[in-house]
């Protein structure tokens, strides 16, 4: 019997940039090469997500119309010019009808958002933002996001970069008029104060993400950045919303995706690049993380490229 092709040949230009894999209401996002950022354009025929959730950021950014989206139990009418950022973790649905247009972007919060400034605005981050044309960044928000889906779409070699450098310049706008309008006095030389502890935690995710190819344990890593192996464990619970464990994971999942999909190197031989000391162990976490097994990703992005 023909063994029916993993790819279809209806999805074939979807997967070219990037494809979804659902797990129950479990999304997990694949991205083109050598990008973490995801774009679709729709316009006239109308949409529908049911609820789901994803480790990415989605941005909403309607041009004519409206979509409509539930994030956690509150619903949003979202309009042309105006702005919907979802958190990443978000449980949310999404709704566009007919004669509607929109952008719609997923991006990782990836190691450049362990920045220090970061945890005086983690309250923003962990929320809906919904930016309405009365919100004094909401323009240029839009122009600087408009901005990231052009670089994004264009050819050029450092696009991701690019684009990395303009969302931190939409997340400056966005901290610095939420801690304008929120924090007071004494509540800004707190966060001060804590910065001086993340410091610290932040040179812990940075050894993470040099040396994800190790034998990495919490106990080792507590060590190095001066913290309680409880103390460590809790500010990844409470910074970046995983483990250390699922963390380190997580980093070595990505580098074996631009292994996977930029080299012939052997499966085997990519799980050891990353870190993983059996195979069993890189498939089993692969599939839990991506949804797919490391082959079967290489055959889906190698099938998209050949088309």
């Amino acid at each position: 019997m023909k063994q029916k092709p993993l790819v279809q040949e209806e999805d074939r230009e979807q997967f070219r940039y990037g494809f979804r894999v659902l797990k129950d209401d479990h999304e997990f996002v694949t991205y083109p090469a050598n990008t973490s950022i995801r774009v679709w354009h729709r316009r006239g025929d109308p949409d529908l997500y049911e609820e789901h959730f994803h480790s990415a950021v989605e941005v909403l950014l309607p041009i004519a119309g409206e979509c409509v989206t539930m994030v956690e139990g509150t619903e949003y009418h979202v309009r042309a010019n105006e702005v919907m950022i979802i958190p990443a973790g978000g449980h949310h649905t999404l709704r566009m009808d007919a004669g509607c247009e929109r952008e719609l972007m997923l991006f990782e919060m990836n190691g450049v958002f362990t920045m220090k400034e970061f945890g005086t605005f983690r309250q923003l981050l962990n929320k809906p933002i919904y930016l309405t044309t009365e919100h004094p960044c909401c323009e240029r928000v839009r122009e600087i996001f408009f901005e990231v889906i052009r670089v994004h779409r264009s050819d050029a070699l450092l696009r991701n970069l690019y684009s990395y450098a303009l969302l931190l310049e939409i997340y400056a706008l966005l901290g610095e008029d939420y801690l304008k309008r929120s924090a007071s006095p004494a509540e800004m030389n707190a966060l001060n104060r804590q910065l001086s502890g993340e410091d610290a935690f932040n040179r812990a995710l940075d050894y993470v993400n040099e040396n994800y190819m190790d034998d990495l344990s919490l106990d080792t890593l507590a060590t190095y950045a001066g913290f309680s192996r409880y103390t460590l464990s809790r500010m990844f619970r409470q910074h970046t919303g995983s483990t250390f464990t699922q963390y380190l994971n997580a980093r070595r999942v990505r580098m074996a995706m631009e292994l996977l999909s930029g080299t012939s190197m052997p499966v085997t031989q990519v799980a050891l690049q990353c870190g993983f000391n059996s195979i069993a162990t890189f498939n089993r976490v692969f599939r839990e993380i991506r949804g797919c097994t490391p082959t079967q990703y290489r055959m889906i992005y190698d099938e998209s490229q050949r088309k």
